[in-house]
């Protein structure tokens, strides 16, 4: 039987005090429904598939989610990019589940498979409200570690927030205890964490006490590539070619790819996407700075100085 199928048989049925109603839909870890409770509260439901709650280490993730998430909502209210959770937990008889805020809209990647490439004034507003809640979370000691336009989600009120954290790394040890589950714990030299379109490369090499906000700034540069050029970095390469591509390839200028996105704009992707993390950005609140410049209809000015030393450099 199909995780489609095994999802339309459970609706009606109940998760802790939610009764399913319908189906909202069915990914390669969890399904999500619409669910109601007693007393009238909505909610997306999200409940990890069967074979998959088995499993520790992705069980441990899922539900690190909504902890971490919250956890930054509490020292950072007034920040908008983070869908609140409910609750979540495991049912005696082993459902592993997750209530969510009930989001209108759409992801960044279905947006993206209906278009191809987006605008670059929606690129420009996309990155800046990632980079809002990178702020918060790197200010606090989360690095979200799988920026990607899947976790990525446009609300009908136009909000974008920023899903998935449960493979975030915990810097902090303070918002650890807060979030109050550990960290996966195969998060040891050799192990890559990440999506490899989107990866950076200390993650494809495995290199986990190398990342920090600067990968995620990889992560968000990786993803405003593909939204602009059509196209990933390393194009078509699959499975095991990727990551060694991820590995040992830089991403090649965004102009290369996008001849029409301004300049201005391709120097900030660039500096974001720069293989040596010394050479990103070195924190989410410059990267922002230089796209409100962009969008301004200015120069970027830390890429743009960061570009002359660089040529001043070589020319010494």
């Amino acid at each position: 039987m199909t995780e489609e199928e095994l999802a339309e048989q459970r609706v009606g049925s109940r998760i802790g005090p939610w009764t399913l109603v319908r189906v909202l839909g069915v990914g390669g870890m969890a399904s999500v429904f619409y669910g109601l409770r007693a007393d009238g509260c909505a909610a997306a439901i999200k409940v990890l598939h069967g074979e998959l709650a088995g499993i520790d280490e992705v069980r441990k993730r899922f539900l690190r989610e909504g902890p971490i998430g919250n956890a930054l909502a509490a020292v950072a209210p007034l920040c908008e990019g983070l869908p609140q959770v409910l609750e979540s937990g495991a049912t005696d008889d082993g459902v592993v589940y997750m209530a969510m805020e009930l989001l209108e809209g759409e992801t960044v990647f279905d947006r993206m498979v209906r278009h191809g490439t987006l605008p670059v004034g929606q690129v420009i507003a996309l990155a800046e409200r990632v980079l809002d809640v990178l702020i918060v979370a790197h200010e606090h000691g989360i690095v979200h570690r799988d920026l990607k336009p899947e976790n990525l989600h446009i609300g009908d009120d136009g909000r974008v927030r920023v899903l998935d954290f449960g493979l975030a790394r915990v810097l902090d040890p303070l918002l650890e205890d807060v979030a109050g589950v550990p960290e996966m714990t195969k998060t040891s030299t050799g192990v890559s964490i990440g999506t490899d379109d989107y990866m950076a490369p200390e993650q494809a090499l495995g290199l986990i006490r190398e990342i920090d906000g600067r990968t995620d700034l990889f992560g968000l540069g990786a993803t405003m590539f593909r939204l602009l050029a059509g196209r990933t970095i390393h194009g078509k390469l699959e499975d095991a070619r990727l990551l060694i591509a991820v590995a040992t390839e830089k991403a090649p200028p965004l102009a290369q790819h996008a001849p029409t996105a301004p300049p201005g704009l391709c120097a900030v992707v660039d500096r974001a996407l720069a293989f040596l993390k010394q050479e990103r950005y070195p924190d989410a609140r410059t990267m922002r700075a230089d796209l409100a410049a962009v969008r301004a209809g200015n120069e970027p000015p830390y890429a743009t100085a960061a570009a002359r030393a660089r040529v001043q450099s070589n020319r010494s």
